[in-house]
């Protein structure tokens, strides 16, 4: 699979916090891949997450590939260790997670944050990014002192209180960037499964279910056996409000002067939940899940044969989401 990122075995411990190279594009990039991204927050430091795909070994991207197509077709393979509202804290805080986490929980980590698996995933790629603690200021990533106390860390309400400004940057760039280098993998998976790429969202929940702070990356599609009730469905839908988008909160870190009003709208959110069941996709009214997911098969269905046809006629998928379908 072309720009994967293997998990560095136990052996090189030593290394495990190096950020993850990128592999070499696949044979199938020139006929699926898009060519536009969207905005990142603003930073001079944002890295493409494509600059390093010629140092990736063949190995490593055949072991990323595998994992996320089994987390794509069964989410029983990847039990985060239980119930507990701390798992993703004690992720957070390991010092060696490439060593501490299993390949089935582990995506990719580096030095401020890492990525891994959703226990439930609510579509056919989900996954978690979560900053790490300490969280090391960007100009010393080697330091084990953290720019921010880890109460800051408890959720996006708790982040966009906290004093420190820059920090507060900090924090929210090393998401997107790492969130970025996810989707350029599942967008590489897509095309090596199914031919062509769909949207992925990237997110945080108003009032997320686990504590630390924690990016939703998932692809549009929310086809998942995980995807059970009329909650699961409204707390991913982009346009409620549950769901707010990484780009719609640095917006918000751009121009904080009502930052005490987002935090109220944030507690609010609970009743968005109870919002009647929709399509995400073309806003019919769906009375039921099975409805709704026999509703969403079909999407998929039909918007993979329609990019299916537009690639074979011009040879490339359309530049933009938008304009896909």
């Amino acid at each position: 699979m072309g720009n994967c990122f293997a998990p560095i075995s136990p052996d090189s411990a030593d290394s495990e916090d190096e950020p993850p190279s990128a592999a070499a594009a696949g044979p199938g990039r020139s006929t699926g891949r898009t060519s536009e991204r969207q905005p990142r927050p603003s930073s001079s430091s944002a890295r493409n997450p494509s600059q390093d795909r010629n140092r990736s070994h063949p190995s490593r991207r055949q072991s990323t590939s595998k994992r996320i197509r089994k987390h794509s077709r069964s989410s029983s393979l990847f039990s985060m260790g239980g119930p507990s509202l701390d798992a993703l804290r004690n992720y957070a805080t390991l010092s060696h997670p490439q060593s501490s986490l299993s390949p089935s929980k582990l995506l990719i980590s580096n030095k401020t944050t890492l990525a891994i698996f959703d226990n439930y995933p609510k579509a056919k790629y989900h996954f978690l990014i979560l900053p790490r603690y300490p969280f090391p200021p960007q100009s010393n990533p080697d330091s084990k002192n953290s720019i921010l106390p880890l109460n800051a860390l408890d959720d996006l309400k708790s982040l966009l209180l906290c004093d420190d400004r820059e920090a507060r940057e900090e924090v929210m760039r090393a998401l997107y960037n790492t969130a970025l280098e996810v989707e350029e993998m599942i967008k590489d998976e897509m095309l090596k499964t199914e031919g062509y790429e769909w949207k992925v969202d990237m997110g945080f929940h108003a009032i997320p279910s686990m504590k630390h702070i924690h990016l939703h990356v998932i692809s549009d599609d929310r086809i998942s056996p995980s995807l059970k009730t009329k909650k699961h469905h409204n707390s991913f839908r982009p346009d409620l409000g549950f769901f707010i988008p990484i780009m719609e909160v640095q917006r918000w870190l751009d121009d904080d002067s009502n930052i005490q009003e987002r935090v109220a709208a944030l507690s609010d959110a609970e009743r968005l939940l109870n919002t009647p069941l929709t399509c995400h996709k073309c806003d019919e009214f769906i009375t039921n899940i099975p409805k709704l997911k026999n509703h969403l098969e079909k999407h998929f269905v039909d918007e993979r044969a329609s990019a299916l046809r537009y690639i074979a006629r011009h040879g490339t998928q359309r530049s933009s989401d938008e304009d896909m379908f």
